[in-house]
């Protein structure tokens, strides 16, 4: 049975989608940063951005978790995808506590040496089983386990491999930690 009241936040979700929508093609917008694959810009008075990607397994984990932000907690929530634009909305997330951003470097130097040590393909969860966890602050360990299991959630093949795990690709939203780009 539908409920009206997810009809209603179905309605309100278009809604505001078609205003972001009309803000960019309006040019309502300021590119707010770019890295390897994509360029991300806000879009002016809203609290979201949207993201040009060349990446295509960058966008096909947009594409699973496009309107599912109740799912995937640990990644920011996006509201749209357009596949032929290769551009997805999301919302906008605040810049990480420098706290943080050195427990993630800190884990992605002890990673990285563990991948070298181990001289083949190894994810960031390998490393976290092996003896990760134990080197790592308690939230951050926490929050990798969560994510884990999301990522197997999404369905997509080597996720974890080919997973972007760093600190310029973390930041907070709603007082947690997600990723904004992977």
């Amino acid at each position: 049975m539908i409920r009206l009241k997810n009809i209603l936040s179905e309605v309100l979700q278009q809604e505001q989608v078609d205003i972001l929508l009309d803000k960019i093609r309006n040019k309502q917008y300021v590119r707010i940063g770019a890295g390897d694959n994509g360029v991300v810009y806000e879009i002016s008075d809203t609290d979201y951005v949207f993201k040009i990607t060349r990446e295509r397994d960058e966008f096909e984990v947009a594409s699973v978790i496009v309107g599912r932000d109740s799912e995937f907690k640990c990644f920011i929530p996006v509201v749209y995808v357009n596949d032929s634009e290769k551009m997805y909305i999301m919302k906008n997330a605040s810049e990480l506590p420098i706290k943080y951003k050195q427990m993630i470097d800190n884990f992605y130097a002890r990673y990285t040496k563990f991948a070298l040590d181990m001289q083949g393909e190894v994810s960031i969860f390998n490393y976290l089983d092996a003896d990760g966890a134990r080197e790592t602050e308690s939230a951050l360990v926490t929050f990798l386990r969560k994510l884990q299991q999301e990522i197997i959630r999404t369905g997509i093949s080597e996720f974890d491999l080919d997973l972007d795990f760093k600190s310029d690709n973390v930041m907070m939203f709603n007082n947690r930690l997600v990723l904004v780009d992977w």
